[in-house]
C-alpha cells in the first residue's frame, strides 16, 4: 500500500487538486442543470419526461402557476429516441468518471469498507439514474423517487471522492494507516 496521499510530490498534489475542482464544477454544473429542468420538483420531473398530456386538465391554475407555465413553454413526453441518446451518452461517460475518482480514492488510507460502501452507492446511483427516466416515462411517474436517491447517492459518493483525498493531501496530519 502506497505510504498516504499526503507524501505525494507537490506537483502530484497539485495536479490531482486541479483535476478534483473541475469535477466538483462539473458535479456542480450538471446539478445547476438538473435544477433548472425540474427545480428539484418531483412535478416538474414528471413534466420534464412524460410532458404536458400526464397532467389532470380538471385542476384549475392560479394565475402565478399559469404564468410560470407560459414562461416555461409546452413540455413534450420524451421520445424512445431522446431517452436512448441521452442514456447511451451516459452509460459511458458515468462509470468513466467514477472508475478516475474511484481509483484517485485508492490511493488514500480511508477504510476499505468506507471505500467499497463509497464505491457501492456510485454505482446504485448511476444504475438508478440510468434507468429512472425510462421508468418514469414508461412505467410510472412514481419512479420519480428513484431519480431523487439516484441524485443523493451521486451527490454523496462523488463529494466523498472529490473532499477524502483533497483532505488527506493538504489537511490529514496523522501520518499513520487508518
Amino acid at each position: 500500500m502506497s505510504s498516504g496521499m499526503w507524501s505525494l510530490p507537490i506537483s502530484n498534489k497539485i495536479f490531482f487538486t486541479f483535476f478534483l475542482a473541475i469535477m466538483a464544477v462539473a458535479l456542480g454544473v450538471g446539478f445547476l442543470n438538473y435544477y433548472e429542468r425540474t427545480g428539484f420538483s418531483a412535478q416538474k420531473t414528471i413534466r420534464y419526461y412524460c410532458g404536458d398530456e400526464e397532467e389532470a386538465l380538471d385542476i384549475p391554475l392560479s394565475a402565478e402557476e399559469n404564468r410560470t407555465k407560459l414562461e416555461e413553454g409546452l413540455f413534450f413526453p420524451k421520445s424512445y429516441r431522446e431517452l436512448l441518446e441521452v442514456t447511451h451518452t451516459h452509460i459511458f461517460s458515468m462509470p468513466i468518471v467514477v472508475f478516475i475518482l474511484s481509483r484517485i480514492m485508492a490511493m488514500t488510507h480511508t477504510r476499505e469498507g468506507l471505500k467499497v460502501t463509497i464505491y457501492g452507492v456510485s454505482f446504485m446511483g448511476i444504475l438508478l439514474n440510468l434507468a429512472s427516466p425510462w421508468l418514469i416515462r414508461y412505467s410510472s411517474p412514481h419512479f420519480v423517487i428513484a431519480f431523487t436517491i439516484s441524485s443523493i447517492f451521486l451527490m454523496l459518493s462523488f463529494g466523498a471522492y472529490i473532499f477524502i483525498p483533497l483532505y488527506e493531501m493538504w489537511f490529514r496530519t496523522d501520518h499513520s494507516a487508518a
